[in-house]
């Protein structure tokens, strides 16, 4: 493969990660806008499959971001070898990796719990 291929290839994968990152965001938004305008009026049921279908997308778009990421390091990593250097990236493959995850579950943890505050509304 050409590096031009590799260019090309490590090019679509990434936007194919930012494109992710931007259906999470909608996922997010979709679940908060639920949560805050209509959870209280949801029965346990209704919640119950939001939440399941909340957490299956959120589950879903962390493997498929995983998978895109280990598709760019695979190409950056041919490129690199091509060059006939080292990655650079490969102190950090796993920092990131974790790093992603990581934050992708706060956020996704956050947004349950907002679900769980706005129907069970403390009493002042």
């Amino acid at each position: 493969m050409t590096e031009y291929e590799l260019g090309d290839l490590i090019n679509g994968v990434s936007s194919n990660i930012i494109a992710g990152q931007a259906v999470f965001i909608t996922m997010l938004s979709a679940y908060l806008v639920v949560a805050y305008a209509k959870g209280r009026e949801l029965t346990t049921y209704q919640v119950s499959f939001v939440n399941f279908i909340f957490v299956l997308f959120m589950l879903l778009g962390i493997q498929a971001q995983l998978a895109q990421m280990t598709m760019a390091y695979t190409y950056s990593d041919t490129l690199n070898q091509a060059r006939g250097g080292v990655s650079p990236f490969e102190e950090t493959k796993e920092l990131v990796r974790v790093a992603f995850i990581g934050i992708r579950v706060v956020i996704s943890v956050g947004a349950l719990i907002f679900m769980w505050q706005v129907r069970h509304p403390k009493k002042e």
